[in-house]
């Protein structure tokens, strides 16, 4: 048998340059798997395939743009396309597809609304904070309890935690006297609503909400029917 060259164990790419690879590739990959688990939950709320991707590369991308509205106080306050914008588009689509009954709809919305306001905490140099198990929970449970466990409470979690969540730890919040100077400490700033895009309590909000309610709503059915 002959002998086999050593130069052909030499690897082609340099350790470092190997190394230099992985890191690149870390965030594609995360990057890659937010998009199909977005895209997944959409679909769960009501949907379509080819809509639900729109949607989530349009957050991605709506999340480095802030929509100012109004200034108090030369405190500026603003909406950010993709961690706000996006989620009530969103909601209004599945509203509008008819995934969701409107009675259940809108009590998800006020139950997500008075929990997240109840909870929130304005926190200055920060902003509005809140646990983030908190409006997922109250969305997915009032989705489930409010629809019966059917096949309505995907959608009705994910509107009731998104918009439930925009109203009670945001708008309720703002407009309550001496919130806006505590969070900015009296110095102009900008308080931009959902301002951390697609990382922002109103969009995870939804999207958690949804998961946890298929995922019991489902568990539930299957229970009843004897399964």
């Amino acid at each position: 048998m002959a002998a086999v060259p050593a130069s052909v164990f030499v690897p082609f790419l340099s350790t470092e340059t190997l190394f230099l690879l992985v890191v690149l590739m870390v965030p594609i990959l995360l990057l890659y798997l937010f998009i199909i688990v977005s895209e997944e939950a959409f679909e769960l709320a009501g949907m379509k395939a080819s809509r639900a991707l729109v949607m989530t590369v349009g957050a991605l991308i709506g999340s480095l743009i802030d929509i100012p509205f109004a200034v108090t106080n030369g405190v500026i306050l603003a909406v950010n396309v993709g961690g706000c914008i996006i989620p009530l588009l969103l909601s209004a689509e599945v509203i509008a597809r008819q995934r969701v009954r409107a009675g259940p709809a809108a009590l998800a919305v006020i139950f997500v609304a008075l929990v997240s306001y109840y909870f929130a905490t304005p926190v200055q140099g920060e902003g509005i904070l809140m646990p983030f198990y908190i409006a997922p929970l109250a969305g997915a449970f009032a989705g489930i309890l409010l629809t019966r466990a059917d096949i309505t409470s995907p959608g009705t979690a994910y509107v009731g935690g998104a918009v439930g969540t925009l109203l009670g730890a945001d708008i309720f919040l703002l407009a309550t006297p001496g919130t806006i100077k505590m969070i900015s400490g009296g110095e102009p700033t900008v308080l931009s609503i959902g301002g951390a895009g697609v990382f922002d309590g109103i969009f995870l909000t939804g999207i958690l909400a949804v998961f946890l309610a298929a995922l019991v709503a489902r568990r539930i059915r299957r229970v009843n029917s004897g399964l």
